[in-house]
């Protein structure tokens, strides 16, 4: 694939979501069987994947590029990294049709950055319970489509964890194309302790995170490809705050001894973690447990969860003024231009 201009210099958000009004006029189309959209209340739609109804509808903002730019405007963000809405990684489908939608969804992506050169690059999807689907998407996703890298669920399936075996051919072949993997909680309907109070998003997406950067780092998966760049989101879940307990459990409980060789903190230390904390003080306690070169700004745009004025979450954190610019831009323009570069 050709090499695309260059962005607009300003702050980079490396976490934001899209639903390509294009892929949407594929389903519509009866490209693939059991692929369509809906309308549903209040004139929003909704996607039905390999035959199955998903919530919630989707928000205008998913698929209109116009409110997009126009919020980009009033939110000072220069760059967006598009991703897909997590549930066009395929979650839940079997490999033909996870394959379809992400190849799909993929070269849609890929299409709105190419319309849009100076003001967007992309992430595409993996389905990572089909690990050979999944391997065979992000060749095609940086090597095809021009990705920086690509999204891929925190919990693929309820017994398939991150540092699973069948799993190690991806994370060898992300190293070896130079891909920024983003790792997202999975969008599931509200069930057990998690469905009152919106805490399936409050408290389990967070959760999700935390559990699968512990895998990574327990499972040895960090250690084992030191190239490897995993960005975790929003504000990497409550792993940061539980670095402590993860590295006191690993010096006295012979369950966390066996595939970690070195120290819990080293690992931990090369994750890639965005500003989406919804707390200046929460982002300064990040920064001082992650190197200032691996915090990148993030919204997780649109959804109601979002940051709605990143730039001031990352300014009242009251970092070192380089610090700030860094994290404002600085570090995720490297991180995109040493993908590019190779």
């Amino acid at each position: 694939m050709s090499a695309l201009p260059p962005l607009q210099s300003g702050p980079i958000d490396v976490h934001s979501h899209i639903v390509p009004e294009a892929l949407l006029a594929r389903f519509e189309a009866g490209e693939r069987e059991n692929f369509r959209v809906e309308h549903a209340e209040g004139g929003r739609r909704r996607v039905v994947l390999g035959g199955r109804v998903v919530n919630p509808p989707l928000l205008p903002a998913m698929t209109d590029m116009a409110l997009r730019l126009a919020d980009m405007e009033k939110q000072g963000v220069a760059v967006q990294i598009l991703s897909p809405w997590v549930q066009l990684c395929g979650l839940g489908l079997g490999a033909e049709d996870a394959a379809w939608v992400v190849e799909a969804t993929n070269a849609e992506i890929a299409a709105v950055v190419r319309a849009h050169a100076d003001r967007f690059r992309g992430f595409g999807g993996v389905p990572l319970h089909h690990p050979e689907v999944a391997v065979e998407a992000l060749r095609r996703a940086m090597t095809v489509h021009g990705m920086l890298g690509v999204e891929a669920s925190t919990t693929p399936t309820a017994d398939l964890f991150l540092d699973d075996p069948r799993l190690e051919p991806f994370w060898a072949e992300a190293e070896k194309l130079g891909a920024i993997v983003m790792l997202h909680p999975p969008q599931g309907p509200p069930v057990g302790a998690y469905s009152r109070f919106y805490m399936q998003n409050l408290v389990l997406n967070p959760l999700e995170t935390a559990i699968a950067g512990a895998h990574l780092i327990f499972g040895g998966v960090m250690e084992r490809h030191p190239d490897l760049t995993i960005l975790l989101v929003h504000g990497g879940g409550f792993l940061p705050y539980n670095l402590g307990r993860l590295k006191r459990g690993h010096a006295i409980r012979p369950e966390t001894k066996g595939a970690l060789k070195g120290s819990v903190e080293d690992s931990f230390r090369r994750f890639v973690i965005d500003t989406v904390t919804h707390s200046p003080s929460g982002l300064r306690f990040l920064y001082g447990e992650v190197p200032a070169g691996q915090v990148v700004m993030g919204t997780d745009y649109p959804f109601d969860m979002a940051d709605p004025d990143p730039l001031t979450t990352v300014r009242e954190a009251d970092l070192p003024a380089d610090d700030t610019q860094a994290v404002l831009e600085g570090n995720a323009a490297r991180l995109i231009a040493a993908v590019e570069a190779r």
